[in-house]
């Protein structure tokens, strides 16, 4: 089931034609293009009023224990500003948390200040604390989609990687009581001509960009990444500089 960011309404305030969308086929790239709708939204935003369209969700309620140390959010657990599109419109500036649990984004009422889930099926994508997040839905016709849930894009080009964030609760009893915390986790995927590839180490990477592994080795020498020390970062390097040879080799 593709995923699409629909502009219409911000193209008919702006006078913009722009309708990229992303999907299990993640065609386009998802970047918020805020350099050229930014005008749109506001007018949007003024045509509207208040955010009320973000409001038909349900009460979030906090299942967290007691006694469990830290917290089941992205970075932080205080409402933090990001951006979402949600139900065919961009909103900004809206107070947010990210539940890494339920996979559920959280945001805070403006009048009553009541903490409520946005229906994920609603949201196409969201940013927050520097991180884009697009949603991908139910893809029944392919047998190597990914399941649905927010993703993480880290680099959007001919290739894409998408990390899937994730916290899991963990409870034990001990002499004193009982004890909890959150154990977070990152699954990564690269897509690559129509397939989602999950990777860990360094050569299943590899094995995704096989047709330039010798380039990538020296390149991330080059670069002096430790794959096991900073793997997100090395393997979104790799698919950049993968692209960036790729994009050279069309060229000439």
């Amino acid at each position: 089931m593709k995923i699409r960011i629909l502009l219409g309404l911000l193209s008919l305030c702006s006078g913009l034609s722009i309708a990229p969308s992303f999907a299990q086929a993640v065609e386009p790239d998802t970047a918020f293009l805020r350099s050229a709708v930014k005008n749109a939204v506001a007018l949007y935003r003024q045509s509207i009023g208040k955010q009320a369209h973000l409001y038909n969700g349900l009460e979030y309620v906090d299942h967290r224990k007691h006694y469990f140390e830290g917290h089941q959010f992205l970075d932080s657990n205080e409402f933090s500003q990001g951006a979402v599109f949600y139900e065919g419109g961009w909103y900004e500036q809206v107070p947010m948390l990210y539940d890494l649990v339920t996979d559920e984004i959280v945001i805070k009422h403006e009048d009553s200040g009541l903490k409520q889930r946005l229906i994920s099926e609603k949201v196409d994508t969201f940013s927050l604390y520097g991180h884009t997040f697009v949603r991908l839905g139910k893809d029944k016709s392919s047998s190597t989609s990914l399941p649905p849930g927010f993703y993480d894009l880290i680099h959007s080009n001919k290739t894409k990687v998408l990390v899937k964030r994730t916290k899991s609760p963990q409870q034990k009893a001990t002499s004193t009581g009982m004890e909890g915390w959150f154990d977070a986790g990152e699954k990564y995927y690269v897509w690559k001509e129509g397939t989602y590839t999950q990777v860990s180490r360094k050569g299943s990477v590899l094995k995704v960009f096989e047709d330039r592994k010798k380039a990538l080795q020296k390149h991330l020498r080059a670069q002096k990444i430790k794959y096991r020390k900073n793997r997100e970062e090395a393997i979104r390097e790799l698919a950049s500089f993968y692209d960036g040879l790729e994009a050279q080799t069309s060229a000439e």
